[in-house]
């Protein structure tokens, strides 16, 4: 499971969302994005199928605090989402981790947490 999850995004900022040692990881939270050929794509119904084209091992996460408050999330909402663990056929093995994350104003910073 993931070692280093941000607690806040600013709303006008990126923040890696790491794996940890097993790579086989999604991160199901709104604002979330996955870097496929260089382009950050963010992760909707209407992009799934372009993601699950891919080797979930190898992609790369992050969380868009912009795309955030383009869902409707204002500076202090909590926006809670799950990791889910997969296979690489994306097959989800039934372990799945609450997470949440705070949009703060551009004023404040992020404070890491770390799993147990």
């Amino acid at each position: 499971m993931p070692e280093n999850l941000p607690t806040e995004v600013k709303s006008n900022e990126t923040v890696a969302l790491e794996k940890g040692y097993y790579k086989g990881i999604i991160f199901n939270i709104p604002g979330a994005e996955v870097l496929i050929d260089g382009e950050w794509i963010a992760c909707t119904q209407q992009n799934a199928e372009k993601i699950k084209a891919q080797n979930p091992f190898t992609l790369e996460w992050r969380l868009n605090g912009d795309l955030c408050q383009q869902y409707g999330k204002k500076t202090g909402d909590v926006i809670e989402g799950t990791i889910i663990l997969v296979d690489d056929q994306w097959n989800g093995l039934n372990i799945t981790l609450p997470f949440s994350v705070t949009l703060t104003d551009t004023s404040t910073g992020i404070r890491p947490v770390y799993a147990d």
